[in-house]
């Protein structure tokens, strides 16, 4: 089963109030874990005002899935004679079943919002800038049993899970998609060609893989018995867009069926990254590798594969800034400037935010190699910044795939 205590160092419960003066602001964020990028992107939604009251709108961006909901509290000394209310609830690192049921929640949002408009607190914590949730009991209350109901609802949905096992809908895709690729197998015959890759070609070719996406293979070792393909077009990732999970549950059994009868073994294929995470990324990638005794060496392929991607996406951001700036002018830029630009171009940073002091400029970095362990990629990311910006940065590694990028002013280095 789904351990509670990951669902709730995920989940965030955050109210906003709307301005008057000053726009939007967050007033409580309960949550074990918080993320400032978070809450700069969902103040810019309350700032777009286009939220019906009372109506939940479901939306994704980078590594969250969140669910927000409009409302307004009758205050005749108000302009326009009401305060401005949006409650959001938000999954870090969503499993694609928590994305299909968030909006079961709508209805725990609902009882929470008009409690909210029953308490004269509300009134109170306008008037402060920085209110601290303890000072305000019943509010605090109010979220804290909406996080609760939350996870209690999810638990539901997760029961006879084990743990770090597949959530629930990734298992049964996964199983009708092995029993699929089962069936590709008793159409194209083994006999009928001169190898095992002429084989391969012919099932993947095949209609009933065909429809599910173009699939193209990257690397293909029998003797190893590994493989990586690569799958651009997928139905599912067309299909839900882009919703800050894995979708393709359905092709890593099928390619499981027919790899494992080719290679005449067990075979376990991983989807280490998906079009429906990011928004940048365009094709799925898959790897295939040997289960059981041998799964310690199969993790090192996986590895392997991981630092290739990565030493690609580098030298793709390099090239990307020689061709559409040049790499004179781009070392003649100010080191903010180069910064901004390296992580513009490079295909394996979704977003990245920018905190700046008189003495300091932090950079909060959205990262899609922030999964994997230090050692695969993350230790050698701050020399190859330093190396291709030209800028003295430090690197640190943070929670939910944020890596906080730092160096020091100008203005700080004559102080010192």
């Amino acid at each position: 089963m789904t351990e509670r205590v990951d669902l709730r160092n995920r989940i965030n419960v955050m109210l906003f109030h709307f301005d008057q003066r000053l726009g939007p602001r967050l007033l409580f964020n309960v949550a074990e874990i918080q993320d400032p990028r978070i809450t700069a992107s969902l103040t810019r939604l309350m700032d777009f005002n286009f939220l019906q009251e009372m109506k939940a709108i479901v939306n994704a961006m980078a590594n969250v899935v969140y669910s927000s909901m409009f409302f307004s509290i009758p205050n005749p000394m108000a302009r326009g004679g009401v305060e401005q209310f949006m409650i959001s609830f938000v999954i870090f690192d969503p499993t694609i079943t928590e994305y299909l049921t968030i909006s079961s929640l709508e209805e725990e949002m609902s009882k929470t919002i008009s409690k909210l408009m029953m308490l004269s607190e509300m009134f109170i914590i306008i008037t402060y800038s920085n209110p601290i949730l303890e000072d305000f009991p019943e509010i605090e209350t109010c979220l804290n049993v909406l996080r609760d109901n939350a996870i209690n609802i999810f638990q539901e949905i997760f029961y006879g899970q084990f743990e770090g096992a597949k959530d629930a809908t990734s298992q049964i895709l996964g199983k009708i998609g092995y029993e699929a690729g089962k069936q590709v197998l008793q159409q194209v015959h083994e006999g009928e060609f001169e190898n095992l890759r002429s084989y391969l070609d012919a099932i993947v070719e095949s209609p009933i893989i065909s429809r599910w996406g173009n699939i193209n293979i990257l690397h293909f070792d029998p003797g190893e018995k590994v493989a990586t393909i690569s799958l651009d077009s997928s139905i599912w990732t067309e299909s839900l867009g882009v919703i800050a999970t894995k979708t393709c549950a359905f092709v890593e059994g099928m390619l499981e069926a027919v790899f494992s009868k080719i290679l005449d073994e067990h075979i376990i294929c991983d989807e280490m990254r998906c079009a429906s995470e990011y928004s940048y990324v365009k094709d799925c990638i898959f790897q295939i590798a040997p289960g059981g005794s041998d799964r310690e060496i199969t993790s090192h392929r996986e590895d392997q594969t991981i630092r290739e991607m990565a030493i690609e996406d580098r030298e793709k951001t390099m090239e990307h800034i020689r061709d559409d700036i040049g790499e004179q002018f781009y070392y003649e830029f100010d080191p903010m400037i180069r910064l901004i630009q390296l992580f513009n171009k490079a295909p394996f940073i979704s977003d990245h935010f920018i905190q700046e002091t008189e003495e300091q400029v932090k950079f909060l970095v959205v990262c899609n190699y922030w999964r994997y362990p230090n050692d695969i990629i993350c230790n050698s990311c701050e020399k190859w910044i330093k190396d291709s910006s030209k800028v003295p940065i430090n690197l640190l590694k943070s929670k939910h795939r944020i890596c906080e990028i730092t160096y020091e002013t100008e203005e700080s280095e004559k102080t010192s």
